[in-house]
């Protein structure tokens, strides 16, 4: 948390800003106005909650921000720092298992040590398989010794809603920086935004090693008409930018890296965004990861090199129903440790113009380029393949596998890969004009070319 010092800087500042009309000052406000020793957001919730019921602008000049709890948008509001020298951090990592099991509808938790929490801390309480949508999120009212007090009723989805401590139950002062409800999955929320600023994990002084996609830098869950630009995020201890259900949500001009999950990650059927012009590198996950029912939404003209999966992947396995009617064009998929694309029991994509070259850095040789397994009416065009080494790392440039059948490969310049350009097994899969061999189960390689 800023100093008082600091606060008071922060608010000469504002002061000294250029005056503007009361209606502009009414729909445009200075965090650093609300800025005070007890703010666990230092203004910006304050400031966000000062706004008019039609929404406006906040406005976070540069510093660095201690943060001890999210930010909860509404509709219509956009908080818009100034770039790189807006920093939103966190503060030291506090953990304790609990000393008696925990459910959700509980107003306290019994911890085995209360040390370190204070009253307005948000954390997270988990085990190891109440995690992800049955991870609860809660603010500290009260802490007394072995026992934390809670703001509001803990909530998840699960039926029974039960941290066991023989599933190691645990609570951290983990938390989102942004999101638009208090609730996993609350009302839908429209017209929001998080613009040019740094949210910084802090992972040196929070070395987990938990993390969970409800964890996200930004979590927005159930938001429709979503813009995320010009943001910088930085070793998240959950995943960078996470976008869960809505619609027409746009994530432009990011840089994420070095987050403990993945970079960006679309998932609970989210349908018709748009992923553009960011960078993924160097993340814990894959560069962008494409989970459970993800339709419509199209993935272009990114970067994604160094990360400890693939450069795009899950793109297909669904919770019931796979994804499917992506677009994945025109991105760069660059030395990651597995596949530079990773498409897995889904239906109906298109990956199209992409440059996947030296991926499959963890095991040269047993990934490839591009990978297409239990996938049907998957149209792969345009794509290049290969590598910049000396001695290929990838498998194959474009590998098709599994009960994947009924898929279209056309026109990919595949050559450069360890065991040849192309592999499927598809009986009613199609390849042509494609350069590089062509690998069928039980029949000689193709030619490039052929």
């Amino acid at each position: 948390m800023p100093s008082f010092a600091r606060t008071i800087a922060l608010a000469v500042a504002a002061a000294l800003a250029a005056p503007c009309s009361a209606a502009e000052a009414k729909r445009v406000l200075h965090a650093a106005e609300f800025a005070t020793a007890e703010s666990t957001t230092c203004g910006i919730q304050e400031a966000v909650n000062a706004l008019p019921p039609e929404g406006g602008v906040v406005t976070v000049p540069p510093g660095r921000y201690v943060m001890r709890q999210s930010v909860v948008l509404r509709p219509h509001v956009t908080v818009q720092g100034s770039g790189s020298s807006t920093i939103l951090t966190r503060p030291a990592e506090v953990y304790s298992k609990l000393a008696r099991p925990a459910r959700k509808g509980d107003t306290a938790v019994e911890v085995q040590s209360s040390q370190g929490f204070r009253p307005g801390d948000q954390v997270a309480v988990f085990d190891d398989v109440m995690h992800g949508w049955y991870m609860g999120h809660a603010i500290l009212a009260k802490v007394e010794p072995g026992r934390l007090a809670l703001a509001a009723p803990i909530e998840n989805g699960h039926p029974d809603g039960v941290y066991s401590l023989e599933r190691s139950a645990a609570v951290v002062n983990y938390f989102p920086f942004f999101r638009a409800s208090t609730m996993h999955f609350g009302p839908p929320v429209a017209d929001v935004a998080v613009l040019d600023l740094t949210l910084d994990g802090n992972l040196a002084e929070n070395p987990g090693p938990w993390t969970d996609f409800t964890l996200s830098a930004i979590h927005f869950a159930n938001v429709s008409d979503g813009l995320i630009r010009g943001v910088t995020v930085r070793g998240s201890v959950g995943d960078g930018i996470g976008v869960q259900g809505g619609r027409d949500n746009r994530v432009e001009s990011c840089l994420v890296e070095e987050c403990r999950g993945h970079g960006f990650h679309p998932g609970t059927s989210l349908s018709g965004a748009t992923f553009s012009g960011n960078i993924g590198r160097n993340n814990g996950g894959d560069g962008l990861y494409f989970c459970c029912q993800v339709v419509g939404i199209t993935v272009t003209g990114n970067l994604f090199h160094g990360n400890k999966r693939s450069g795009i992947g899950g793109l297909g396995a669904g919770c019931g129903t796979s994804d499917s009617f992506n677009v994945v064009a025109n991105n760069v998929c660059r030395e990651n440790a597995l596949w530079g694309i990773e498409a897995g029991g889904g239906r109906n994509n298109v990956i199209s113009g992409n440059v996947c070259v030296d991926n499959s850095q963890s095991s040269p040789g047993r990934y490839s380029g591009i990978i297409i397994s239990d996938s049907t009416h998957t149209l792969v065009t345009g794509n290049r393949c290969g590598s910049e080494a000396e001695k290929p790392a990838q498998k194959f440039g474009i590998e098709e596998s599994g009960a994947s059948d009924h898929n279209l490969f056309t026109g990919n310049l595949c050559t450069g890969n360890r065991d040849g350009g192309l592999a499927t097994v598809g009986k009613n899969t199609q390849v042509s004009a494609n350069l590089g061999t062509n690998h069928k189960p039980g029949q000689p390689a193709t030619p490039p070319g052929k």
